[in-house]
């Protein structure tokens, strides 16, 4: 998770061979692949997404999966990444909240 965290993609990569897993979660629910859409970082969600891309639509405690996380924080080229990696915006969080509403309700479109 420190590796998504601080961009470290070498890193990513080496922990990734060695068996690391992408679905791994913190206390929080957070998978590496919400803490990098979090924090905007493109290279590392690209790289997980090439070896893991069936978590793209984990959802977190909150029920927030990456690319809302990615809209929050209005990473522009992430949405658009993750979009054209699959990311399902018609997964409503846990209070209901459909994601492309909250993708259409933000600057980020």
């Amino acid at each position: 998770m420190a590796a998504c965290e601080n961009n470290h993609l070498d890193t990513v990569k080496y922990l990734l061979r060695a068996g690391a897993s992408v679905s791994h979660k913190d206390i929080t629910g957070f998978t590496c692949l919400h803490l990098a859409a979090k924090l905007g970082h493109y290279n590392v969600i690209h790289h997980l997404l090439s070896k893991a891309s069936k978590y793209i639509n984990c959802q977190d405690d909150g029920g927030w999966t990456p690319i809302t996380w990615a809209i929050e924080y209005k990473h522009k080229e992430l949405v658009h990444l993750l979009l054209a990696k699959g990311a399902d915006v018609n997964i409503r969080d846990k209070v209901g909240v459909l994601g492309i509403l909250f993708y259409s309700c933000s600057s980020v479109g």
